[in-house]
This record gives C-alpha cells, structure tokens and sequence, in this order.
C-alpha cells in the first residue's frame, strides 16, 4: 500500500492532535493494516460491538463476527492500493464519519490472479475513552458492471 505521507503509529501523541487529524491516521492506519494482513491490527482499530458490511455478505457485528470475516477476507486477497480520504466530517465530541476510495490491484491469493481494485467506502468512527475507532464500515466497488 503507497500512503501519501508516513503514519506514526496510531496511540502515539493522537490525544494532542485535533479530531479530524486523529480520524485521518485512524484511516491511514486502517489503509496500511489492509496491506500487511494483521488481524490482530485490523480489529483493535475498530470498537467492541462494530460492524463491517460487505458487498453480498451479512453484516459483521462484534469482534468476534469481525475476526471471522477479516481472517476470510486476508486468507483470500491481498491489496495494493492507494487510499485516497476525500471527506471527514466530525459531528460532535464521540461521533464522526469519513468518506473514502481505495484504487490499486487485488490479488486473489489462491488462484494466483489479480485485477483492478475500486472501491468508494464510508467510516462511521467513534471516540471510545478517548480515541477514535471504527464503528461501522461499508464499502462498494466502483467498477463498471
């Protein structure tokens, strides 16, 4: 994954920065996570009861519906991608949401194919003691039917 500028990690100095900076490492974060495939990462960035809707799939609810639908999704593709933030929009001290897209390459681990990956995605973060976490995460291909 190619970032447009290096993160620090994510619990390093986030009390001090504004809201919309912390959010915007938070999905940076999010972004580099994608890329090395780490579980444990991936689901401590987001909050004990959140939910990551898929395209064709059941929502994911909780940590552990999590786990069970990241540990599929890294056992099956692999991104290349460059995530773009094009909005974030805080509405107030424990509410946010950032609309994105993601562009790169998918590889498909077992079949040893890849193809152009497209997405448009929306965030709604929480601040849960203190620092900002995924709540609910959506996403949808951007590729031409």
């Amino acid at each position: 994954m190619r970032c447009q500028r290096p993160m620090a990690p994510f619990h390093q100095s986030h009390l001090k920065m504004s809201d919309q900076d912390q959010i915007t490492t938070l999905l940076r974060t999010y972004g580099a996570v994608l890329s090395t495939r780490s579980l444990p990462s991936v689901l401590n960035l987001y909050t004990t009861d959140g939910v990551l809707m898929a395209p064709n799939f059941a929502p994911s609810v909780g940590q552990e519906a999590l786990k069970k639908s990241y540990e599929r999704i890294f056992s099956t593709i692999k991104l290349d991608i460059e995530f773009t933030i094009d909005e974030i929009v805080v509405m107030d001290d424990k509410w946010a949401f950032a609309r994105t897209t993601a562009e790169g390459t998918k590889y498909r681990i077992e079949k040893g194919t890849q193809e152009s990956h497209h997405n448009q995605e929306i965030f709604v973060c929480r601040k849960d003691e203190g620092e900002w976490k995924i709540a609910r995460y959506c996403f949808s291909s951007m590729k031409t039917l």
